[in-house]
C-alpha cells in the first residue's frame, strides 16, 4: 500500500500492485506532510496487558463464512471485487501477529493540526498544535519504535522552524485494548464500504431491469397515445380479460416485438432478479452479520467498567450500531421475499406476452410454453401491482419520514455509517487527553522548509533515546549538519536537554535529498553544483553519521540556548567524507526525489527521475557495482 496526500486535503490509501485507490481519508485542510510508521514487533510485548486479555484474542470472526467477491459485471469499481483486497481487508483474522502491531498514518495540515489514523481508519482528528506558537504548519516527522514518542519539524507564520516532541500515553496505557479497538473500526469501516458497494451492485441490476421493461413499454406508451386510447395497464387488462387484444396492442406486437425482443427481455429480467437475491443473500447479509460480531466484542468491551470507561467506550452507543445493522438484515431478507413474489408474478407475465406475439403473427408456441398453463391471476397481479410500481421502488426511492424510521436502503446504510462514526469517535476523543506535547527548541531562523532538505529519525540505545535531525539548505548547499539531541526518559523535554551538533562539506556537489536509512546510515542524493562544466553526475552515497559525533561535534546545553540550534558554530568536515556506498548515475536517469524504507525485511529504496514519470527502485542491502551501465538487483519502471 502507499499512501498519497494530495492537493485537495484527501489522503488516499494505493494498491501499488494495480494503482487503486482502496481508502480515502478527508484530512479538512492541506496536506503539509504525510508519514507512515509502524510499530516495532518487539513494542508490542512492553503493552501494558491485563487478566482475561486472551478472552479478546478469540476470533470468532474466523469461524464465519468467508465473504465473497463482488461480481465485476454489477460493481466493476469496487476494491472488493478482487479476491487478494477482500481477503486482506475484511476476511484475514484479527488476532494474527500483524493484527496486533499497530501502525500509524500521521499527516500534518497547513490548518495548525495533526491527524493520527491508526490501521487507516480509526481517526484521532485536528490535534491542535500549541497556540504560544501562533499558527504552526508541520513539515516533517518521526517517531519511536513503539510510537510513544513524535518529533515534529513545524514551521510558523515567520518562516521560523522549531522541533516540537510528542508524548502518546495511550498506546502503553490502554495496552492490547488499543490494537483491538483499533483494528475492529478498521474492520468496520471496511465492512462499511462492501455494504455500500453491495448496495450499488444491487441498484446497477435494478437498472438493467428497469430497461429490459422500459424499451417495450415506452414504445406501447407511445402507440397508446397517439391512439388517445387508455394507459397502459387498462389496455392490458382489456386484452387479458377478453382474450384478444385491441388494434393499439396489436400494432405494438407486430412493430415492435419479437422472439428475440422477448427472450432478451425475459433473460435479462430473470437474471437481474437473480443477481439481486444472490447479492442480498450471500453478500450483503453476511456482511451485517460480520459486523455485528465485531460490534458485539466492543461492546462487551465497553460494558467491562474496568476495561472500557478510560477507553471512552459507550454500550449504548455500540447497542444502537447493532439495532441498525438489524434493521438492514431484515429489510434485506424482506426485499428477497417481495423479489420472489414480483418474480413468481413476472414469469406467467412474460409467458402471456410471448403468447399473444404467437397469436398475433400465428407463430408456433416454443416447447418452452407450449405446455405451461398461464396463470391469468397472476399476470393480472403483476399489471396492476408491479408494472408501474417495482419492488425496488419501495426499497430504494426517497421517502419523507425520518432517517431512523426511513425503509430506504441508502438512508439506513448512511444512517449506519453515522452510528459507527459516532460510536469510535468516542474513543478518539477520549485519547486526545493522552497526548502531551512538549516544549519547542527554535531550528533556524528566516528559511522557509522549500528551502531545505531535512529528515528526523528517532533511534533508541539500550536505556537512551536519541533524536537526529540532518539538514541542508539551498543557501548553503554543500554543508550538511546534523543534530542529536538526547530525549530519553518521559518529558522530552527538548529545551532541558544535550545536544551535539556535526556536520561535514560536499565538495563541488549540493544535497538534492536526503534520508536516514537506519539507525546507522544516511543516504544523500547528490547533483553537479555546475551541470555544464563538471564530470561528474548525480550520485547516490551513504554513510555512518555517528562517526561524525565521535570525531569532532559541539556539545549544546539548550537550557542556555538564546537562538536556533543551527546558529551554533562548529568545526565542519572541509574533505569530502568516504562514502560506504556511491551510485552514479548517467545522463538517461536523472535521478530528484529520494524515498527508503529500512524496517528489516523491507530494505529497499526508491529513486524518481526528472521527467517526474520514471522511477528506480533498489535493495538497500545490495552492494551496488559503480559500473554506471548495470542496474544489478534495481528495477526501472515507468
Amino acid at each position: 500500500m502507499l499512501a498519497l496526500g494530495c492537493s485537495d486535503g484527501m489522503l488516499r490509501v494505493c494498491d501499488v500492485n494495480n494503482g487503486r485507490v482502496v481508502h480515502q481519508i478527508a484530512a479538512h485542510a492541506s496536506v503539509s506532510c504525510l508519514d507512515w510508521v509502524s510499530e516495532d514487533k518487539s513494542a508490542t510485548h512492553s503493552r501494558n496487558s491485563a487478566p482475561f486479555d486472551n478472552i479478546l484474542n478469540i476470533d470468532i470472526t474466523a469461524s464465519l463464512p468467508k465473504l465473497s467477491t463482488l461480481p465485476t459485471a454489477s460493481a466493476p469499481d469496487s476494491i472488493f471485487a478482487s479476491k487478494v483486497v477482500l481477503d486482506s481487508m475484511i476476511n484475514s483474522s484479527s488476532t494474527s501477529e500483524e493484527s496486533s502491531t499497530i501502525d500509524m498514518l500521521v499527516n500534518g495540515s497547513g490548518d495548525n493540526g495533526i491527524y493520527f489514523n491508526i490501521f487507516g481508519h480509526f481517526s484521532i482528528e485536528n490535534i491542535q498544535l500549541p497556540s504560544s506558537l501562533e499558527k504552526l504548519t508541520p513539515t516533517t516527522h518521526a517517531s519511536s519504535a513503539d510510537l510513544s514518542f513524535h518529533a515534529f519539524i513545524v514551521e510558523n507564520q515567520h518562516h521560523t522552524l522549531f522541533i516540537l516532541p510528542l508524548r502518546i500515553h495511550f498506546i502503553r496505557r490502554f495496552g492490547n485494548d488499543l490494537a483491538h479497538i483499533s483494528s475492529t473500526s478498521t474492520k468496520i469501516q471496511a465492512l462499511l464500504i462492501y455494504i455500500s458497494d453491495v448496495i450499488g451492485a444491487v441498484l446497477a441490476e435494478w437498472k438493467t431491469m428497469e430497461s429490459s421493461l422500459l424499451k417495450p413499454m415506452n414504445s406501447l406508451e407511445g402507440i397508446l397515445s397517439v391512439e388517445k386510447d387508455s394507459d397502459i395497464v387498462l389496455s392490458l387488462l382489456e386484452t387479458l380479460i377478453l382474450g384478444v387484444p385491441n388494434e393499439p396492442l396489436k400494432r405494438w406486437i407486430n412493430n415492435h416485438l419479437s422472439d428475440r425482443v422477448i427472450r432478451a427481455w425475459r433473460k435479462a429480467s430473470s437474471t437481474a432478479y437473480e443477481n439481486i437475491r444472490k447479492l442480498l443473500l450471500e453478500n450483503l447479509i453476511p456482511a451485517c452479520e460480520r459486523a455485528v460480531v465485531h460490534i458485539t466484542k466492543v461492546r462487551g468491551l465497553a460494558r467491562w467498567r474496568e476495561r472500557g470507561v478510560h477507553l471512552g467506550l459507550n454500550p449504548e452507543s455500540f447497542t444502537d450500531v447493532i439495532d441498525a445493522l438489524t434493521l438492514i438484515m431484515g429489510r434485506a431478507h424482506r426485499l428477497i421475499w417481495d423479489l420472489n413474489k414480483e418474480y413468481d408474478h413476472f414469469k406467467p407475465f412474460i409467458q402471456w406476452i410471448k403468447f399473444m406475439l404467437d397469436e398475433v403473427t400465428n407463430h408456433d408456441s416454443t416447447a418452452e410454453d407450449s405446455d405451461t398453463a398461464i396463470e391469468t391471476a397472476k399476470v393480472a397481479t403483476y399489471v396492476t401491482d408491479y408494472l408501474h410500481n417495482p419492488t425496488m421502488a419501495s426499497y430504494f426511492t426517497n421517502d419523507e419520514t425520518s432517517k431512523e424510521n426511513s425503509t430506504n436502503l441508502n438512508v439506513l446504510v448512511e444512517n449506519l455509517r453515522r452510528l459507527c462514526e459516532k460510536a469510535f469517535r468516542e474513543s478518539s476523543d477520549a485519547m486526545k487527553n493522552h497526548l502531551v506535547f512538549g516544549s519547542p527548541v527554535k531550528l533556524i531562523d528566516n528559511s522557509t522548509a522549500k528551502r531545505l532538505h531535512m529528515c528526523v529519525r528517532v533511534i533508541h540505545r539500550e536505556t537512551e533515546s536519541y533524536l537526529y535531525t540532518a539538514i541542508s539548505s539551498e543557501l548553503n548547499p554543500k554543508v550538511v549538519t546534523i543534530i542529536r539531541l538526547d530525549v530519553s526518559g518521559n518529558s522530552a523535554e527538548l529545551t532541558s536537554c544535550l545536544a551535539l551538533v556535526a556536520g561535514f562539506t560536499i565538495a563541488n556537489q549540493s544535497v538534492q535529498s536526503l534520508q536516514f536509512i537506519d539507525d546507522e546510515k544516511l543516504m544523500l542524493l547528490l547533483h553537479p553544483r555546475d551541470p555544464d562544466t563538471a564530470k561528474s553526475k548525480a550520485k547516490l552515497v551513504s554513510l555512518e553519521f555517528e562517526k561524525l559525533f565521535a570525531e569532532g561535534a559541539v556539545t549544546i546545553d539548550t537550557r542556555n540556548l538564546n537562538g536556533p540550534i543551527c546558529s551554533v558554530s562548529y568545526s565542519a568536515n572541509t574533505q569530502e567524507p568516504i562514502w560506504d556506498q556511491c551510485r552514479i548515475f548517467t545522463d538517461e536517469f536523472v535521478p530528484v526525489g529520494l524515498a527508503l524504507n529500512g524496517s528489516k525485511g523491507r530494505r529497499v529504496g526508491a529513486v524518481i527521475a526528472d521527467d517526474q514519470q520514471r522511477f528506480l527502485v533498489f535493495d538497500l542491502d545490495d552492494d551496488e557495482a559503480a559500473d554506471d551501465e548495470e542496474l544489478d538487483g534495481d528495477t526501472m519502471m515507468e
